[in-house]
């Protein structure tokens, strides 16, 4: 909650605000060219990782009955969507672990609001899914132990 009871939600705008607020921090880039390869690889890990985590999570969990798609309405679950999400999960980390190959951190060599994206995709396909990394993805292991390691990761 900021001043005057100002809330702000979805993680984007928590995001941006962070940025312009914590100028000597920035997680979206400084550059052109920093904040269009984060944006493009946030939104990437967003859609191919955690969009399929929760696809599988949100059908498969029985507190979820009736609530499969997040938001206002209620939508009934697909049990063949947890299938679904579980290949597209596998998918997204070998995808990962590809890119994390050519460069440090998602979307390069500093940190950046991609890497929190893909620290929590993992974390919930890991605790949601029983699906952690694997251990021939080793430059996922490797980025992995190293952005979970920031004091940030454990807050």
């Amino acid at each position: 909650m900021l001043e005057a009871g100002t809330a702000i939600g979805e993680v984007p705008a928590i995001m941006r605000y962070l940025d312009e607020a914590y100028l000597e921090k920035p997680l979206l880039g400084v550059t052109p060219k920093e904040k269009g390869l984060i944006a493009m690889w946030e939104r990437r890990v967003e859609l191919e990782g955690f969009a399929a985590v929760m696809e599988a999570v949100r059908n498969a969990a029985p507190g979820l009955k009736g609530r499969a798609i997040a938001g206002p309405h209620g939508y009934e679950q697909i049990p063949a969507l947890v299938a679904r999400g579980k290949l597209r999960v596998s998918d997204f980390y070998a995808d990962l672990d590809a890119r994390l190959a050519d460069a440090r951190f998602v979307a390069g060599e500093e940190f950046s609001a991609a890497d929190i994206t893909a620290l929590v995709t993992v974390d919930f396909a890991t605790k949601g899914l029983s699906l952690p990394i694997r251990d021939d993805h080793r430059a996922t292991k490797r980025w992995y132990g190293e952005v979970a390691a920031r004091p940030s990761a454990a807050a």
